[in-house]
């Protein structure tokens, strides 16, 4: 159940912008493209808050045992002085190594959103203690879904929300491979008026 994972790192990423942030944001999916060599869909979440950390970048491996399992990537986070993980040190080192990763990777065929559909398989409805005030309560949508699109369809997936509903925002076809990779949005962030986060599904046969 990845979203589970994002759910987590999303909560995280909350708390952080208290810590490091005035303002808060979304969190956006780019997904960068597939490498036929080594048989990766690469894909990297923004965070467009106001704290200004690095986008955390992932991949599908699609030549092992669990291909629609994303991948955290976290080599190119250490920090050289400390070595250790570190999100918040000077981008120049990570964007050159993202662009080099872009140069040999293939950029996905987008299609028409209409192709796949969110199946709920559960939907839970309850609440929440409120950013601004932990007396108050706010809405709560508990979900496990999958995505289908014809003959494709994920694994189940889940996904927390403070305003009900799911959304699928992109959907792309890998060429030649039998996959389709789909972009899920929602309101995961109830952070002042409430952002929307977007996580990636992959789709198989």
């Amino acid at each position: 159940m990845l979203i589970r994972q994002f759910n987590s790192f999303a909560l995280f990423s909350l708390l952080s912008c208290s810590a490091f942030a005035t303002v808060g944001g979304p969190q956006t999916i780019e997904v960068l493209g597939y490498d036929s060599k080594d048989q990766k869909i690469y894909v990297m979440r923004h965070f467009e808050d106001g704290r200004g950390r690095l986008p955390q970048l992932y991949y599908y491996q699609l030549n092992s045992k669990k291909p629609t399992q994303l991948i955290t990537v976290k080599s190119l986070y250490i920090n050289p002085v400390t070595k250790r993980i570190d999100y918040d040190q000077d981008s120049t080192q990570f964007d050159k190594e993202i662009s080099k990763i872009k140069k040999r990777l293939v950029k996905l065929t987008p299609m028409n959103n209409s192709n796949a559909q969110i199946q709920l398989i559960t939907a839970m409805n309850g609440t929440a203690k409120s950013w601004y005030d932990p007396n108050e309560s706010i809405d709560k949508w508990s979900y496990q879904y999958r995505v289908k699109s014809s003959q494709y369809k994920s694994t189940v997936q889940t996904a927390e929300t403070y305003k009900e509903g799911l959304k699928i925002s992109k959907t792309y076809k890998v060429a030649q491979q039998p996959y389709r990779l789909v972009t899920v949005k929602y309101l995961g962030i109830p952070f002042e008026t409430g952002y929307n986060i977007e996580d990636p599904v992959l789709l198989s046969k």
